[in-house]
């Protein structure tokens, strides 16, 4: 079995991999001030986990990614939603090209309404991967 070919553009890459990056490190610091109002240190955290002290320091400072499990089961130690992690994030927090592209592709998949034109979408697409290989 092949590899499937990553079907993005190394600029949409680019741009998805900034916005993780901020929204990553908002979450760490969310994370940081959570245990630390609790009076636990990253070891206590990361005995919970059964993961090194190391990778919380690397959750807080948003170079690892936290994984939306292991953000469950950090809000359960901490005893708080969810959704405390993401309090004060801009609500789009993303350049105006970001923003226009997002509401470009919504706008795109609004046009597509029927089965028919679903179908004439795919059937162009793999039209165009044939001519492409």
């Amino acid at each position: 079995m092949t590899p499937e070919k990553n079907t993005h553009t190394s600029e949409t890459s680019e741009l998805n991999a900034r916005k993780a990056d901020m929204i990553d490190q908002h979450v760490g610091k969310k994370l940081r001030e959570h245990r630390r109002m609790l009076d636990m240190s990253q070891q206590d955290v990361s005995d919970l986990l059964s993961i090194s002290y190391q990778q919380i320091q690397k959750y807080e400072s948003g170079v690892n990614r936290i994984s939306a499990g292991r953000l469950y089961t950090l809000a359960q130690i901490m005893q708080i939603p969810v959704s405390k992690f993401y309090e004060g994030l801009q609500e789009h927090p993303y350049t105006d090209a970001e923003n226009s592209q997002y509401s470009s592709s919504l706008h795109t998949r609004e046009l597509v309404t029927t089965p028919e034109v679903k179908q004439a979408l795919y059937n162009l697409a793999d039209t165009i991967k044939r001519h492409i290989k």
